[in-house]
């Protein structure tokens, strides 16, 4: 419908007497009259139908964009006075349109939701009658407390859910009815990429909680960052800011949640694996006891599951930070250093606490832009009589060669200095400092970066790749051998047959 959306006009709303004034049922009936489907709270109208739109209805105008609430207020003999859809109103193009200055000074109406608050990429709804407690239930929400009723991953309307199991709104009156406080915790990414429009899915929560028909507690990721689960941001601030100033007990505290590192077949009718174990994470870096929905709601038996091979609790603090343990750090003359190792292996936080400060040179690809500026920063400052630290992965021969010619056209030692954290740990930290604050600007790295990087960092794979190169050479020289020799073959041939006809 977009721009072509038609309210009904006070003449055609339906007005029917309870037999008291201020109870007067009203109604109107809205036409679809564009190509794209529009919503009526959960029905779909496509084009050509009507449907009847009550007081604190919602109007998707498009699929889920662009909703409009349908508010009526009555004259004083009973009567609506308009049909006047508020909320959010269809900006218009001109700047200062009359609907533009209608929109900020028409409050969106709230249903089941009595506060909600947004900082960064943190979004907050509490219901009416929450209350703070020591004990918490945390629930992620898609895939443990709803499901699509489409069958389909991910929803393709406003409406395309249910309840996952009828099991879950008893079990979550019980919990409340015992003292618990009832959170929701979701990672939804897709506001922030623009998918998913944050008025769309609040009025989806609102639409849920009515369902349930309980207090509940809601927290949204919309973005990447600190918030973003297995990250512990959306439980800290529930402790520190929105939780009534009540200490949390975490031993008295669960979480619940479907990203749980379930392998293939992990159930009867459960052949997909789980997606991630990201919701099983969020439970363990905050320390509280984990269920999958299916343990918690149906009371199954615990399934078995795949955490990350990288254990950041297993790490030794006490470890020593180099080898061998004679080597030192820098060197009273002039040198080149050079870093081998995956992104985010701890070159730049190693040289920046240890080297740099000794007065070498810093060169980073990331910084410089190529690597052929990061050569001429190190010829320079060798000109100069100072010490370089190289900062790059450099993972093949190729790349190191380039600062050990350098190095030996300035008559200068150079050395190399390997970071062994494996490929998970690299991962790891790659999305930890992604997720964190920090001055350091480093380059975006995703998994294909990683993986092409493990070829010349395993030493297996190390070998196995020289020696493929080695019978590609090889393979190479033989053919331009055979290639030659039948040119030659072919040139005596012809020469034989010039001096036979001569």
């Amino acid at each position: 419908m977009h721009e072509r959306a038609k309210f009904s006009t006070r003449s055609q709303c339906k007005e029917t007497s309870r037999g008291m004034r201020s109870s007067v049922y009203m109604s109107c009936f809205t036409p679809q009259l564009g190509p794209n489907p529009s919503f009526l709270d959960s029905e779909k109208l496509t084009r050509g139908q009507s449907g009847k739109l009550t007081h604190g209805g919602t109007l998707y105008l498009v699929n889920q964009n662009h909703p409009f609430k349908l508010h009526y207020s009555l004259s004083s003999n009973g009567t609506a006075t308009s049909a006047t859809p508020k909320g959010l109103k269809a900006k218009d193009k001109t700047k200062g349109g009359r609907n533009e200055k209608e929109a900020q000074s028409s409050p969106t109406p709230k249903r089941s939701i009595k506060d909600f608050f947004q900082i960064g990429n943190l979004m907050l709804y509490t219901a009416a009658g929450v209350k703070g407690s020591d004990k918490i239930a945390g629930f992620d929400i898609d895939g443990c407390i709803i499901t699509t009723k489409s069958g389909k991953v991910f929803p393709t309307a406003p409406d395309d859910w249910k309840i996952l199991y009828p099991e879950i709104q008893p079990r979550l009156a019980s919990l409340l009815k015992n003292g618990y406080k009832v959170v929701f915790f979701t990672n939804q990414m897709g506001i922030a990429k623009g998918k998913l429009r944050p008025e769309v899915f609040k009025s989806k929560v609102e639409d849920i909680l009515t369902t349930l028909q309980l207090p509940v507690q809601v927290f949204v990721a919309s973005g990447p960052g600190i918030y973003r689960k297995p990250v512990m941001g959306m439980w800290n601030h529930l402790c520190e800011k929105a939780n009534d100033d009540v200490p949390v007990d975490k031993t008295k505290s669960l979480y619940v949640g479907d990203a749980a590192g379930r392998p293939e077949n992990w159930a009867p009718g459960k052949k997909k694996k789980d997606f991630s174990c990201s919701d099983r994470l969020f439970a363990l870096n905050i320390g509280l006891q984990f269920h999958t929905p299916e343990e918690f709601f149906l009371g199954w038996k615990s399934a078995p599951y795949r955490l990350p091979e990288f254990d950041p609790r297993k790490l030794d603090s006490n470890a020593r930070l180099y080898d061998p343990p004679s080597a030192s750090f820098t060197s009273s003359k002039t040198e080149v250093i050079v870093a081998v190792g995956f992104p985010a292996s701890g070159k730049s936080t190693f040289f920046h606490t240890h080297i740099i400060p000794k007065g070498y040179v810093y060169v980073n690809r990331d910084t410089l832009g190529s690597w052929q500026s990061c050569v001429t920063a190190c010829e320079r400052a060798l000109k100069e009589g100072r010490s370089v630290a190289v900062d790059n992965t450099n993972p093949d021969p190729e790349s190191r060669k380039r600062y050990l010619d350098v190095a030996k056209a300035a008559g200068v030692s150079c050395r190399c200095f390997h970071f062994s954290a494996s490929l998970d740990q690299a991962k790891h930290n790659n999305r930890f400092r992604e997720m964190a604050p920090s001055e350091t600007k480093h380059a975006k790295v995703n998994d294909m970066v990683f993986h092409s990087l493990t070829l010349y960092f395993s030493t297996f794979t190390f070998l196995i790749l020289h020696m493929y190169l080695y019978c590609v050479r090889l393979f190479f020289f033989f053919f331009l051998y055979v290639v030659v020799l039948h040119i030659q073959t072919h040139l005596h041939t012809s020469l034989a047959l010039c001096q036979f006809y001569n």
